[in-house]
């Protein structure tokens, strides 16, 4: 019998594959408009992750009526890495996130473009719907996503 040493990403032949995960975040540096964030979480293909998200603040707005925050557009983006240290990218050409709220705090959906990483996820693309809520008065972000993921 002979034997074939394949790569992971030959093997899995790029089909779209079902997704879903649960996302935490909270902010560890802020830059201008610019906040930094660390993820962490557990997605179907991923298993449990770490990773980044950059979060630019600069088309919040306060909305007349409530006085809450109201955000349409917003571009994210990062690095989502496995626990073998296999990394998927994400945004910034995002559909984009809506954020409301009636204070510091909110819900927050959107679309999230899966695109190229290394590993098994080297020519992965996707896209994932999340809804969450957030506290920006405690610095904190929690969602879930459900999409697909092709690899």
């Amino acid at each position: 019998m002979l034997g074939f040493a394949v790569t992971a990403n030959s093997q899995n032949n790029d089909k779209p594959r079902p997704m879903k995960g649960t996302f935490y975040a909270h902010v560890i540096a802020t830059n201008g408009a610019v906040e930094t964030l660390s993820i962490t979480g557990n997605a179907t293909h991923i298993g449990n992750f770490t990773g980044i998200m950059y979060f630019d603040k600069t088309n919040i707005k306060l909305n007349p009526t409530t006085h809450g925050i109201e955000i349409k557009d917003v571009k994210i983006s990062g690095t989502i890495v496995a626990a073998n240290g296999d990394e998927i990218e994400f945004g910034p050409d995002d559909p984009g996130m809506v954020i409301t709220g009636a204070g510091p705090s909110g819900i927050m959906s959107g679309e999230v473009v899966l695109k190229p990483g290394t590993g098994r996820f080297t020519n992965c693309s996707g896209v994932i719907t999340t809804t969450g809520i957030f506290d920006m008065g405690n610095d904190f972000a929690k969602w879930t996503a459900v999409g697909t993921i092709t690899y």
